[in-house]
């Protein structure tokens, strides 16, 4: 299916507007703001992409290509706890309500749910908890289990709420911005950090690390009966590929898209196969 051209990385492109959900902080929703990226079709379906740990949802700028298939809605993170909620559910409910609060599901089109990293497993949760009903699913470079992560990483886990961890993301923003004509799939990712200046506060960090490391959705990515596609890149060197051949052997009849030279930023790295295989998922709806 044919794409508009790949936007150039600037922030104009983007329209800014706070969504208040009931009994929650206000978060940014990003938007197109320009043709061709803004879509017209009444019948086309929402894209809603949920940022991965630490990201700002701005990263997404290079997917304002599938403006030309459907209607892009990309929401932040919030810092702040949701009362009643645990685990990813505190990522999961404000966008949930954003849903809900635009009548997302009732488009012709429905909408189609995705998410990088953490944003995928926070997508899966959404799946999982059944308070909205997306039409189909995309999960770029995540996993469903806890058990891919190195092992200290889950040791370690309960020290993010008092390490500095936006400190250390700014160091490598500061890094990345040096390296030129990255070679690797490891510092084309370390590159992309360069872009990335959302602020995450330490409660953040430790609701997501625990969140993370304790997690085990295969249980529920199992039960899963809409349309998914899964795309992974044979370089991650955060979440290796098995976890995406995983998840394709769990969640029935899904499809795993290989990109062999990607690591794990795909979205970004390789913007334009990971587009064309979005666009091609979303025509077979």
């Amino acid at each position: 299916m044919a794409l508009p051209a790949l936007p150039n990385l600037d922030e104009q492109h983007w329209s800014t507007s706070a969504f208040s959900p009931p009994g929650m902080k206000p978060v940014d929703v990003l938007r197109p703001a320009q043709d061709p990226y803004k879509n017209t079709n009444p019948n086309a379906p929402a894209l809603v992409l949920v940022p991965g740990l630490s990201m700002d949802s701005r990263a997404y700028i290079r997917q304002l290509q599938l403006g030309g298939v459907a209607d892009v809605h990309t929401l932040q993170a919030t810092n702040e706890p949701v009362p009643g909620e645990e685990k990813f559910g505190h990522f999961a409910r404000h966008v949930e309500e954003y849903i809900v609060a635009n009548k997302l599901e009732q488009r012709p089109g429905g909408f189609v749910l995705g998410g990088s990293s953490m944003g995928g497993s926070v997508s899966l949760a959404i799946c999982a908890r059944g308070r909205v009903k997306p039409r189909a699913l995309i999960l770029i470079g995540t996993f469903g289990t806890c058990r891919h992560l190195p092992l200290y990483q889950r040791v370690l886990a309960p020290l993010s709420w008092y390490l500095p961890l936006d400190f250390a993301k700014r160091t490598a923003r500061y890094f990345g911005r040096m390296i030129k004509n990255p070679s690797s799939a490891r510092f084309r990712d370390l590159q992309y950090l360069g872009r990335e200046h959302a602020y995450r506060s330490h409660g953040y960090y430790g609701r997501a690390c625990m969140a993370l490391t304790r997690q085990n959705q295969i249980p529920d990515a199992a039960r899963i009966s809409i349309p998914t596609l899964i795309l992974h890149g044979r370089r991650d060197w955060i979440l290796p590929h098995a976890a995406g051949e995983e998840l394709a052997r769990t969640i029935p009849n899904a499809k795993l898209v290989t990109l062999e030279d990607a690591g794990h930023i795909l979205f970004f790295t390789h913007a334009e196969q990971v587009n064309a295989a979005i666009a091609d998922f979303i025509a077979t709806l």
